[in-house]
Order: C-alpha cells, then structure tokens, then sequence
C-alpha cells in the first residue's frame, strides 16, 4: 500500500512539473519589443521613421510633444531639445527610442590637420568648436597651429564657429593669463557659440571645489567682459563631482560623455560630444561629434549700452559681481548701498527684450533691484542720480 501511494505521489509530481514547466514556457515565449533605432537625431522639422522588430500593432507617445512629436512610427522634430519615443503593445510590451533635436556640430584641433570646411557643411553640419591653444606659458607653442584657418574657412563656409581653451591653471592668476592669452589669439574675432574652457586634465579632479571654482569664473568673467558668451567643457566624471559649483549653474556647459544613449549627469547642458569616434566629409580620421540644444544666434555677443552712459564707478557698493549669467525665466536681486547717504539712484536695464524690471526698494541704507530674464541675450545694469548720466553696474548675459 505505501508503494502505492509513493508511485501515486511521483505521478502526481510529474505532472504538476509539466505543467509548471510548460506554463514557465509560454510566459517566456514572448519576444520582446524592439524599434529600428534606439536613439534618432533630427533637426527642427525633419521627420524620420520608425518600426517595431515584429509588426506589432503598438501606440506611439513622445514623452514631449513639443520637442518631438510622433504619429504611426512616423518622429517631427518641433524643437531643440531631448524627447523619448515610446510604443507600447497591446499585451504591455513596450520600447523607446531617445529623439535628439539638435544641431550638429565638430570640435577640431590640429589633431585634424587641414579640413575641407565646404565639404563638411554639405555633410549636413551646422557648427564647429575650434581649439585656439592650451595653457598660457609658450605663445609660439600653445597656439594651436590650425586655429586661424580653420576659422577663416568655416566662417567662409557659412559654419557658426565657437572656441575651446584647454586649461592647465590651478590658481586665480593662472586663469587670468589663460584669459588674456586666449583673448590674444582670439583677436576680436567674432564667434556665434562660446569660447569654453575645458577642464579636463587628470589634476583637475584633485583640486579642491572652491579652488577650480575660481578657476572657471575667472576665466570665463574675462569672456564676457570681452564680450563673448562663455561656457565650461568637461566629462561626466569631473562634472558630478563638482555639480554643486556655482560655476556650472552660472555658465553654458558643454558635457563630454561618447558613446551611450544617454550623458550619466544630471546638470542642465546646451552641448554633448556624443562621439570621439565620428566620421565627417572633409576631416580624415576620426572626428568628435557634438550636439547642440541651443540654436545661438549668428554674430558677436552685444552688450547694449544706451547713449549717455558711463563706465563702472565705485560710488557705489554690490553684492553682485561685474558680470553674472543667467537662466532664461529667471529672477535675480540686486543689492546696492550708496557710499554716500543723500545719493537717491533709479535703476534700469539696457535692453527690455532680454531682462526687465521688477521692482525697487530702498530697504535701510540699500536698494533692491530686482530683475527678470525674459529673453536671451547680453545686456547691463545700470545706476542714474540726478541730472547725471547712467553708470554700469553689471554686465548680465541670459543663456
């Protein structure tokens, strides 16, 4: 009888087993969903299309329909920025695809030797970063050897052209003399996107947070006051490490992340090197591809100053420096203190299509000027007493 029941008992067992196996089978027997890319780029206007691996019938979404759109696999590009396509299956299965609607642009050096500039804006690319040089110790040196003909070239060519300085400073007065060195190499040229300061050397990452935080403000503050837009070009490993720096927030950043889906930081950016391994008509060998999620406008940054105005005194006392960069649709507030109590100054903005006023408060001995950023672009601040004429305070770009 107990024989009975055992061979009863492994039947039993056997048969719960197929079912469980078979069961396990058919939950896994569902492929799973796949598009024909997993990351586009396209241009504002530009459509591409895609499928699913399997002829699925899914529905499609844009996680931002204002910066793509999409319809029957069909992706727009409305404007710059970053979207996720995403379609989903009847039976749950869904997949994505990342949308970049950007422009595309190369960052060169004389790593690239001569560059055909006509041949590469018929591949389709918009701009170009070129490196000016690195350091500041050596002029003859240090300039890079191809900087002025590739600019010449590329803005002959119809390219908006930006630079890039690469930085050894460790202390204030090295940024200083990177500054001027760079600014010397630069001469006057007019540039479209910034002239970025790339942080990336091994020894970058040792420094202490306040210590390449003075390093990138010092640098960049000469930019503006020379009247460039400015920005800070690093890897992903540096910038989470100083995220918290007021440098990154204040100045347009271009992140280096190549090669993934996605760039591992967090931060708000208006560049990517998405790739170090690029191929571009025109440039031999392998290239760095870029991004750009900010369409900057062509020709020189311009400092609007009215008629009648003055260069910076020190009559009166600020909390803010003498240039200050700022994010579109945001508010800022100045604190002023006359040196001399009976000075009653009225506060005003160079040009109201980029930032307008708020209010004024006289609070105790100081005055609060508040501000808007409504546009982008550069203009200044600007303190007026009676009968005299308007003096700067504050250069303010709006990114």
């Amino acid at each position: 009888m107990r024989k009975k029941y055992i061979a009863l008992f492994l039947v039993l067992a056997f048969a719960l087993s197929f079912c469980t196996m078979a069961y396990a089978q058919d939950v896994t027997s569902t492929d799973a969903l796949t598009l024909s890319a997993q990351s586009l780029a396209l241009k504002k206007g530009d459509n591409a299309a895609l499928t699913v691996n399997d002829g699925s019938s899914v529905t499609w979404t844009s996680s931002n329909p204002n910066i793509a759109t999409v319809s029957d696999g069909t992706v727009t590009g409305v404007s710059l920025g970053r979207a996720t396509v995403t379609a989903t299956a009847s039976d749950g299965r869904c997949a994505t695809c990342v949308i970049n609607v950007a422009l595309k642009g190369i960052d060169v050096s004389s790593y690239q030797g001569s560059v055909d500039w006509a041949a590469v804006k018929a591949d389709g690319v918009d701009f170009a970063i070129l490196r000016d040089g690195y350091g500041n110790e050596h002029p003859e040196t240090q300039t890079d050897t191809t900087f002025a003909a590739n600019y010449d070239s590329a803005t002959a060519n119809g390219l908006k052209v930006g630079a890039y300085h690469v930085s050894y400073a460790t202390t204030v007065a090295e940024a200083q003399q990177e500054a001027q060195f760079c600014l010397g190499i630069l001469n006057g040229r007019k540039l479209d996107y910034p002239v970025y300061l790339d942080v990336e050397q091994p020894f970058h990452s040792t420094m202490q947070a306040s210590q390449i935080d003075s390093v990138i403000s010092t640098f960049c503050n000469a930019m503006i006051k020379a009247g460039y837009r400015t920005g800070v070009y690093g890897n992903t490993t540096l910038l989470n490490q100083f995220k918290t720096i007021s440098s990154f927030s204040a100045y347009d950043t271009w992140v280096a992340h190549p090669d993934v889906l996605l760039p591992n930081y967090g931060g708000s950016y208006a560049m990517w090197q998405y790739t170090s391994a690029g191929s571009v008509s025109g440039v031999s060998g392998a290239v760095d591809l870029d991004y750009s999620y900010q369409d900057y406008p062509l020709g020189p940054q311009t400092i609007s100053q009215p008629a009648g105005t003055a260069a910076t005194d020190s009559s009166m006392a600020s909390d803010t420096g003498a240039a200050i960069t700022l994010k579109a649709g945001k508010t800022y507030q100045f604190k002023f203190t006359p040196k001399n109590a009976s000075d009653k100054p009225t506060f005003s903005t160079g040009n109201s299509r980029v930032i307008k006023t708020v209010f004024q408060k006289k609070i105790g001995a100081s005055y609060y000027y508040k501000i808007q950023c409504v546009g982008r672009g550069c203009t200044s601040v600007y303190s007026a007493l009676p009968k005299q004429n308007a003096v700067r305070r504050c250069v303010v770009t709006v990114a």
